[in-house]
């Protein structure tokens, strides 16, 4: 049992750092590149939604709806990758955002909304926080999601992921500078994986 907690662990994981990669290329204004899987095909882009996605919005969304449920609360947005896998038909689609530099994207597996990640959406008050080494020290695997949020202070979360009867939150925490933060990485509402860059 503790084999396949660890292997849904990582491949959530994986995927949250897949929908990284994508919100990151959708953050760009040359968001017209395409993205596969390895040795994939692309499915050619849509026309990117016009209203653009706000963070009110987004948190709409909920895993489990289809893409038309998905579409009707963001509007159009654009396909960046559609591939299909032992059996299992996979889609992402990235949403501009409202707020500069921001985007969303969303995961379908089967039809249906495996993992949402986002961007910037939460504009400049979501890039000032008050994460600090120490406060990242005292962070451990195995705290809960209240508990480790109480530590870590102003987090935005910026992803949702749920396969294999596993649940997955990432969150990320800004320095006050705005120049360090860090990433956690929460499984069925306990803290799995946690990440620094620039923290003083």
């Amino acid at each position: 049992m503790t084999c396949g907690i660890a292997a849904a662990v990582a491949a959530v994981v994986v995927l949250i750092a897949i929908i990284a990669v994508f919100a990151s290329m959708g953050g760009s204004d040359g968001g017209k590149e395409e993205s596969g899987g390895s040795g994939g095909s692309t499915s050619p882009s849509a026309p990117a939604g016009k209203g653009k996605i706000t963070k009110e919005m987004y948190d709409r969304v909920r895993t489990g709806m289809t893409e038309r449920e998905v579409t009707a609360i963001t509007g159009p947005c654009e396909s960046s990758a559609e591939d299909e896998v032992a059996g299992v038909r996979g889609k992402v689609l990235t949403c501009q955002g409202a707020e500069a530099f921001s985007s969303a994207t969303f995961t379908f597996s089967n039809g249906r909304l495996a993992a949402k990640g986002q961007v910037g959406l939460g504009g400049d008050a979501a890039r000032k926080g008050s994460m600090t080494k120490e406060k990242y020290d005292r962070l451990r695997t195995g705290m809960t999601e209240q508990e480790a949020l109480a530590v870590a202070g102003t987090c935005e979360k910026n992803s949702d992921t749920d396969i294999a009867d596993s649940s997955a939150t990432g969150y990320t925490c800004m320095s006050a500078d705005g120049l360090g933060n860090a990433s956690l990485v929460f499984s069925d509402g306990k803290l799995v994986s946690k990440a620094q860059a620039g923290l003083e």
